[in-house]
């Protein structure tokens, strides 16, 4: 036990003097600086929460007015393509009419064979897959839908939100505005309509219902990036003659539905019913760590549905905290939450978009919020230092004053006692103190003996302890010493078939509490009984000490390595399963089979894995680690290999 330091009296009286004067007074000081701060802190903490409070009700109000905003754009488009749908749909009726609105159309085959309307005549482009045999039926199709391009080009340029308006026909025809130059050439020679989202979503098997289907997002074949389409079947009575669409880029969304000013700089962004991002803009791009998917750059034709990458789903997000939030509140459909980034923190206000099933989610940065109260606390801190350091000032002032008053007392009242101090000094080298002189005080001469008695009553103790102390670090240095004998390999230093059957039943033992898995692999040196013959046993020895390095170093913390037997090791792994059991082992193949030994120079390992079972015992899994090692050897040697009959 470490001795209290010590002082002089002078000192103490000194100190004594002085922080029973002065401190009081400090104190009193810092509970009314506490006070003030605490006030000021509580006044900024109530005007935080009535800000957010206030905050969360605005936010939802702006996030369901938007919502709504959003969902009449997009009931607008519906109602487009319901117009649409009876249009074409009256067309199929009577294909007897040809009414020729633009003019008689050109038609060509290019050069992959699809047929296509090479001359801008103010209408659709159209084209014919070359899979498709065009017979006069098809031609008058392909001719007479003419008179389709006025309603077409009337929905797309008065909804500034749609991009491209289309008929897709059960026999791969399509009919697209505005008008695309070079079709086959963007399509390509094939073009199977079953194949795309755009179609096979509004057929008889998804739709039977025959209503407008929104689309999820995917990349248009007809050159116009990413988008999403509401779709409607076009019938024929009972015969489904095709589909047609109302296209809307993830472009023309960012622009035309989230490009809004918001209070408290929000941030809003658009996902489907399956949490796939379907736009966001730049703001949020920044706080999920992706970039929105608008155009592309088509090397190649577009030959089935491609849709969003699944990293734009809001769960599958890099930052997993963000994801794991976000799922949150989107499968428990909170109407406001709370979100923490690390870097920031959010208000998160969604809304349910009722025409598509789709949710307007917006952020607000509660820094945003907070922004006026936060220099509000500035401000009252500020002046809560300036306090401070007047309040320092005015102490150091009045410390000088005291410390001259202290002193004077101090000396007054210690000089006395520091003569009693001199008589004790000379003990302070030895061990034993020495017999004191008396000095005619009784008080004194008294502490004079005791203290001389209790001092050889100490030092024969502490030699009795130190001795004892000696001895059983002796016995606990032996013990230590035969523990380590007991589990551990002489030749190689790792640990031996004790210790290693220890291990496999503890960990049995927990498999079975916990049903946690584990495996085991069985390693042996290929052809090793022919290095002992070849070069020696010293060299094999020392073959098997550096293999024992090598397995300690390649397995992780929490695995066990051993020698199992002349030039078997065992590696137990916790927490690992059949895949992971093969992996380390192929590692440690890998890494023995790149390094070279002394003296002979290359050398290989053969490796059987074995995963726990229910109800396995020790002698299971060493069997069958033990047969798949032997079939290891059979098939070749320098690999590794599970037992053929280990359950899954």
């Amino acid at each position: 036990m470490a001795a209290t330091p010590s002082t002089k009296l002078q000192h103490l009286i000194y100190r004594s003097f002085l922080t029973s004067a002065l401190i009081p007074l400090v104190v009193i000081e810092l509970v009314l600086l506490c006070i003030y701060f605490g006030i000021t802190h509580y006044i900024s903490l109530k005007y935080r929460d009535t800000l957010l409070q206030e905050a969360t009700t605005s936010l939802q109000e702006i996030t369901s007015r938007e919502a709504w905003s959003i969902d009449s754009q997009l009931r607008d488009v519906t109602r487009h393509a319901v117009i649409m749908q009876r249009d074409h749909e009256r067309f199929f009726r009577d294909l007897s009419a040809c009414n020729l609105p633009q003019g008689e159309p050109q038609f060509r085959r290019h050069a992959n064979g699809a047929l296509y309307k090479s001359e801008n005549n103010g209408g659709a482009s159209l084209y014919y897959s070359s899979a498709t045999s065009i017979g006069p039926e098809e031609m008058r199709k392909a001719r007479c839908s003419e008179v389709l391009d006025p309603l077409l080009e009337s929905i797309v340029r008065s909804t500034p939100i749609i991009s491209q308006a289309y008929l897709n026909t059960r026999d791969d025809m399509n009919r697209l505005y505005p008008f695309m130059p070079d079709a086959p050439g963007q399509y390509g020679p094939v073009l199977r309509m079953r194949d795309y989202n755009f179609y096979y979503e509004a057929d008889e098997e998804h739709n039977p219902e025959r209503k407008p289907v929104w689309t999820g997002a995917y990349l248009d074949p007809a050159g116009q990036g990413w988008m999403t389409s509401v779709i409607v079947p076009i019938y024929n009575g009972d015969r489904l003659e095709g589909v047609s669409g109302l296209d809307v880029t993830i472009e023309s969304f960012i622009k035309h539905v989230l490009d809004l000013r918001m209070s408290w700089d929000a941030k809003p962004f658009l996902v489907d019913d399956k949490g796939t991002i379907l736009a966001m803009p730049a703001s949020v791009e920044a706080i999920f760590g992706l970039r929105e998917l608008t155009r592309h750059e088509y090397d190649e034709n577009i030959r089935t549905t491609i849709e969003k990458p699944s990293e734009y789903s809001i769960f599958n997000i890099r930052d997993k905290t963000i994801a794991e939030q976000m799922k949150r509140v989107f499968d428990f459909r909170h109407r406001i939450a709370e979100m923490d980034t690390g870097g920031a923190s959010y208000l998160v206000s969604q809304e349910i978009v009722p025409e598509t099933g789709w949710r307007l989610i917006t952020l607000v940065d509660k820094a945003v919020i907070f922004g006026k109260i936060d220099e509000f606390r500035k401000f009252t801190n500020s002046i809560g230092f300036a306090a401070v350091a007047l309040m320092a000032a005015f102490y150091a002032a009045f410390f000088l004053f005291l410390q001259r008053k202290s002193v004077r007392m101090a000396r007054r009242i210690a000089t006395p006692i520091e003569r009693l101090t001199e008589l004790t000094s000379t003990l302070l080298g030895t061990r034993r103190p020495p017999a004191l002189e008396e000095v005619g005080i009784a008080e004194i001469d008294h502490l004079g003996k005791n203290f001389h008695e209790m001092g050889a009553q100490l030092d024969e103790r502490t030699r009795e302890l130190i001795e004892s102390r000696i001895r059983e670090q002796h016995k606990e240095s032996q013990a230590e010493q035969l523990e380590w004998l007991a589990i551990t390999d002489r030749l190689t230093g790792i640990y031996n078939r004790l210790k290693l059957d220890t291990v496999l039943q503890a960990e049995i033992d927990r498999g079975r509490r916990s049903e946690r898995h584990f495996g085991i692999m069985l390693l042996d040196i290929d052809h090793f009984k022919l290095i002992n013959d070849s070069y020696g046993h010293q060299t094999g020895d020392d073959i098997l000490k550096h293999l024992a390095q090598l397995l300690k170093a390649g397995i992780r913390g929490t695995d066990t390595v051993g020698r199992w037997g002349g030039e078997e090791f065992m590696v137990i792994c916790p927490e690992t399963d059949e895949q992971g059991l093969i992996n380390l082992a192929e590692k440690l193949r890998l890494a023995i089979d790149s390094q070279t030994f002394p003296v002979i120079g290359k050398l290989t390992v053969s490796f059987g894995v074995s995963a726990n079972q229910p109800d396995d015992g020790i002698s299971d899994i060493i069997a069958r680690a033990d047969k798949a090692l032997y079939t290891a050897k059979h098939l070749g040697r320098n690999r590794v290999e599970k037992c053929p009959t280990l359950l899954h």
